[in-house]
């Protein structure tokens, strides 16, 4: 069992339970139940980068070439512990809730330990590409990955498009099934996304 589905089973238990005593829901345990979470997870995405050396020295006989590639990995996630309260607004007569949901965050994961060989080609003559070499190769390509995120939102912004709509179909689901019908909304709405990421989990 997922955790989402533990916790959408635990909610709605919440909700059975006090209908079966002729109860309105208990709103601040709900909110705490949601709070409670922390962190929910709604999308994610592999961005490659290829690396490539060449060398072709006139002097030495025999060429040096390879390709290498990696993934990076990009996350797109909520922190409920930044949902407050007045964050959710029920109407019982109507049921009907409102949803304020905290603003979609998207960090840096993680990258591949190892590249994969896309392409090498060492003459015989020519030393061998040395595991020291493919390091260096592959931290001045994340330097340069760096900036490209930070140079093009595209890559957030279509993270935060894929998380809101999770994010929104998992929220309408679990108050649908609970009888309600729901509005979900996102406190940074109205905010235009920037190429900014989350580096604190990156290594």
């Amino acid at each position: 069992m997922t955790k989402f589905t533990a916790f959408s089973f635990l909610l709605i238990g919440i909700f059975l339970f006090a209908c079966s005593k002729g109860q309105a829901p208990d709103h601040t345990q709900l909110y705490e139940e949601i709070r409670h979470v922390n962190r929910m997870e709604f999308a994610s995405l592999a961005v490659t980068k290829t690396v490539k050396t060449e060398r072709t020295d006139w002097y030495k006989v025999g060429k040096r070439i390879a390709v290498y590639s990696y993934d990076t990995h990009l996350k797109a996630f909520i922190d409920m512990n930044l949902l407050a309260p007045e964050d959710l607004s029920f109407d019982e007569e109507n049921k009907t809730v409102v949803v304020t949901l905290p603003p979609i965050q998207i960090e840096i994961a993680g990258r591949d330990m190892e590249m994969r060989k896309e392409y090498e080609n060492v003459g015989m003559f020519r030393t061998e590409i040395s595991s020291q070499e493919r390091a260096k190769m592959k931290e001045k390509a994340n330097e340069e990955l760096m900036m490209e995120l930070k140079g093009n939102p595209e890559y957030k912004q279509r993270l935060e498009h894929t998380a809101r709509q999770k994010a929104r179909s998992y929220f309408e689901t679990l108050f649908r099934n609970a009888g309600y019908h729901s509005v979900i909304r996102f406190s940074d709405e109205t905010t235009t996304p920037s190429g900014d990421y989350n580096l604190k989990n990156y290594d």
